[in-house]
């Protein structure tokens, strides 16, 4: 279950510089989900990063970051250039976009993202910094990735 975050701890641990425990990872070639963790500055800040294929031939992606320790989501990508998000306040957000927690809407609205043509492998690459991780994991892939 969640803790409730004020939008300071959040952004703290937003902010917060993070390590990869695991120096390399899989990406998932197809329908599938990967999860692996990264350190934080401080030892109990410990992150769960999930990388999701989904969609018709998996063309599309999401990638999360979520404090582990206390359960919450804190930055989501989806990548879906023809998906459509409506935020509470009604704005339609259409394709790729990014979720960021918020205290008062907990992490229910989203921005666009600009991918600038960028393929399933480097968006998550932009992930990472997005969500500062300094040190990720090197990630293999194939190079069909690279069509998507």
């Amino acid at each position: 279950m969640a803790i409730k975050l004020t939008q300071k701890e959040a952004d703290m641990l937003i902010d917060m510089l993070k390590k990869t425990v695991e120096k390399e990872i899989e990406f998932p070639q197809t329908k599938g989900r990967v999860e692996f963790d990264v350190q934080g500055d401080r030892r109990e800040d410990i992150f769960a990063i999930n990388i999701s294929r989904k969609g018709i031939n998996a063309t599309g992606a999401s990638y999360h970051g979520r404090a582990r320790t206390r359960g919450n989501d804190l930055m989501r990508l989806d990548v879906n250039p023809t998906g459509v998000h409506t935020n509470p306040d009604g704005e339609k957000i259409t394709g790729t976009h990014l979720h960021v927690y918020t205290e008062e809407h907990d992490m229910s609205l989203a921005i666009p993202f600009d991918i600038e043509n960028k393929d399933l492998y480097q968006l998550c690459y932009s992930f990472f910094e997005r969500f500062n991780i300094v040190e990720p994991p090197y990630i293999s892939h194939q190079l069909t990735l690279m069509e998507v």
